[in-house]
Formats: structure tokens, sequence, C-alpha cells
């Protein structure tokens, strides 16, 4: 009967350990996702689409300084597999264009820094609804 014991209090523990760790990782991925959001933020901020933005100049240095950070939090980022690697290349290198756009403040680095935010935007939406989900989804096939 001890024996019997041991074995369930076995399963248990390890039953623990594995639901902790993927737990662990999957809350790190989060927090690094609540980083980037407030720097994201700040890139949006200044996109030229808010009311009276007109008359509001548009901020380089934040730009440039949010999407520095941004660049190394992403590096921070740990995949598990080829398609969590490949979108983290993607924000990576979007956000890379409007680091270089908004440093340089030449004409045009507006509408250069806008449109790499719009694909950021889409590459954060590709991890966060279709990868996410497909990962679940695979999880719970047979």
């Amino acid at each position: 009967m001890k024996v019997k014991n041991f074995f369930v209090a076995g399963i248990i523990a390890s039953a623990m350990f594995i639901t902790g760790a993927t737990a662990g990782f999957a809350s790190s991925d989060k927090e690094l996702c609540s980083k980037q959001k407030v720097n994201f933020l700040k890139i949006k901020m200044n996109n030229g689409l808010l009311p009276n933005d007109e008359f509001a100049p548009y901020n380089f240095k934040e730009v440039a300084g949010a999407a520095t950070e941004m660049i190394a939090v992403e590096g921070k980022r740990t995949h598990d597999d080829k398609t969590h690697a490949a979108i983290s290349k993607m924000v990576s290198v979007h956000l890379t264009h409007i680091q270089e756009a908004a440093a340089g403040e030449s004409e045009g680095a507006v509408e250069v820094a806008g449109h790499a935010l719009r694909f950021l935007e889409l590459s954060c939406k590709a991890c966060h609804k279709v990868y996410d989900t497909e990962r679940k989804n695979r999880k719970m096939s047979p």
C-alpha cells in the first residue's frame, strides 16, 4: 500500500513540475509583450492619426527610443519553434525600419515609420491571434 501511495505522489509531483514550467514560460512571454505594449503605444501615438495631430510635431526621439527598447526586449524572447522565431524576426525587422526612419529625421521619415508600424501591428496580431490559436489547437488534437 505504501508503494502505491509513493507512486501516486510521484505522479502528482511530476504533473505539478510540468505545469509550473509551462506556466513560467507563458508568463515570461506575456511579460515581454506587456513591456512591448508600452513602447508600441509611444510609437502609435506619433502616427499623425489623432485629432489635432497636424499641429503637434512628430516626436522623432521618442519613437526612435521606443523602437530601440523594443528591439532589445525582442532579443530576450525565447523561441520554441520555427514559426515563433519567424514572427519574432519580422517584428525585429519592422522595428529596425521604424528606428532608422525616426533616427534619420529626414523628409518622408514619418511615412516610412508609419508604413513599418502597420506591418509591425500585423506581425504582432499574427502572433497573438493566429499563432497562439494554432498552438492551442495542436495541443488539443489527438
